[in-house]
């Protein structure tokens, strides 16, 4: 799992004071509520105190799409650092609906809140047809115990490569701007109460997932647990520690057979298959970056999770570590090549070493996901005029997020604009040859 390695310097943060919430107070009517985002939660340009984002409990029937948060919204806001400066708001909400009554708490500024509710991402949504395809297979894993592991994820059929096999949604999610400055015993009070509001089904998940060293019961929970996750706008918090409950059951694999990604606008964990999976095989997903060496690798392991991998990547012998490590060195260098010279402009040689990472990436057995790899030569091809190939890999992409099946469809359409721009560039250069 795609953890963060600075989680527990995030947690032991204390910078900063908190204070009991109070409404921010303007000086001037004129000036507009730095949280309040277009559409639904329309800019309050006339309010002199700006009103917290979304609703508490029962709404009149013309607002009857609004986020309703279960609880009241409790707040605390550290000191402005320029008197000139609104202070940053940090809140807790709870919607115990969400996604169908899976419930969660979101502990995060005013700001990110509006804008996580202003993109749609409490909407539920019918699910794309390759998600119903996916759910009439019947489960792909079980959660069992797994010999000195505790418990792990096992396949309980077989689960093609490139396959989503697992849609996890937050428990909880953390603005790490809250996480740095709230004092210890605040945040550990919010985060104790954020856990509380979540239903009861989820909530006896959650203190049931396997825990740390550290002292207080938060902490000791999110500690192991948690992954890091980027939302909201450019310009404002984007870091957000997210605990999923149920993808925090995959064991550690320094050669995974999954890899996650997760959607903003859908908040949702999808893990996907790097390779066909047989049942009963255990399903695993590095929690560190995959070309992290081995040295490096197994002390992140021993320090945040307190474990020594005695995989074969790890232990095995020297010839087939330094195969390893060739292969995962190997990646990483062509990976930073790849962008350094899309960016300056060597497409050609961009393809070329694009091939050369795929290959191996394959001997390793990561491959990337084969639609955003071929999003990806698709560019490349056109940005370098070869429109017969930039339409060629266009539609092996836009195939392939078809197939893909994912909540999100942002990438589906992206796919679908850019597969009908190459097509009718591509046509008119034949009739102009013509």
């Amino acid at each position: 799992m795609a953890l963060s390695s600075i989680l527990s310097l995030v947690l032991l943060a204390s910078a900063g004071r908190a204070k009991q919430p109070t409404p921010t107070v303007f000086s001037s009517a004129k000036q507009q509520c730095p949280y309040r985002p277009a559409g639904r939660l329309e800019t309050a340009a006339l309010l002199p105190i700006c009103p917290l984002p979304g609703h508490i409990g029962i709404l009149p029937n013309e607002e009857g799409n609004a986020i309703v948060w279960d609880y009241p919204p409790k707040c605390i806001s550290p000191p402005a650092k320029d008197n000139a400066t609104t202070p940053r708001i940090d809140c807790l909400f709870t919607s115990t609906t969400f996604r169908n009554g899976h419930g969660i708490s979101l502990v995060s500024s005013t700001v990110t809140t509006s804008h996580i509710i202003g993109v749609g991402s409490f909407e539920d949504e019918a699910p794309p047809l390759g998600v119903q395809r996916r759910e009439s297979l019947g489960p792909a894993y079980e959660i069992v115990p797994v010999e000195g592991k505790g418990l792990g994820v096992i396949a309980k059929r077989r689960i093609k490569r490139g396959e989503i096999v697992m849609s996890d949604y937050p428990s909880l999610l953390i603005g790490t701007g809250f996480l740095g400055s709230a004092q210890p015993h605040h945040r550990r009070r919010m985060l104790k109460q954020a856990i509380n509001q979540l239903p009861e089904k989820l909530r006896a998940k959650v203190k049931g997932l396997s825990r740390g060293a550290e002292k207080y019961e938060v902490d000791a929970i999110l500690g192991p647990n948690a992954n890091t996750v980027m939302i909201g706008e450019q310009d404002g918090e984007q870091m957000h520690v997210g605990l999923f409950a149920e993808a925090a059951r995959i064991n550690h694999g320094c050669r995974p057979n999954v890899h996650s990604r997760f959607s903003e606008r859908r908040l949702t964990m999808e893990i996907m298959a790097h390779v066909a999976i047989e049942p009963g095989e255990e399903i695993l997903m590095s929690y560190v970056p995959i070309t992290t060496v081995r040295d490096e690798r197994r002390k992140y392991l021993k320090d945040h999770w307190g474990f020594d991998c005695k995989c074969q990547l790890c232990t095995g012998t020297k010839n087939e570590i330094e195969e390893s490590e060739f292969y995962r060195r190997r990646q990483k260098s062509l990976k930073e090549s790849i962008e350094s010279a899309r960016a300056e402009g060597f497409f050609k040689d961009a393809i070329v070493m694009s091939g050369e990472w795929h290959e191996f990436s394959e001997w390793d057995m990561v491959p990337p996901l084969a639609p955003e790899y071929h999003d990806s030569l698709a560019d490349l091809h056109y940005s370098n005029g070869d429109l017969f190939n930039a339409t060629r890999y266009a539609r092996m992409a836009y195939d392939g997020w078809v197939r893909f099946g994912s909540v999100d469809d942002e990438k589906l359409e992206h796919s679908r604009t850019v597969l009908a721009k190459v097509e009718k560039e591509f046509e008119k250069s034949l009739k102009f040859e013509n």
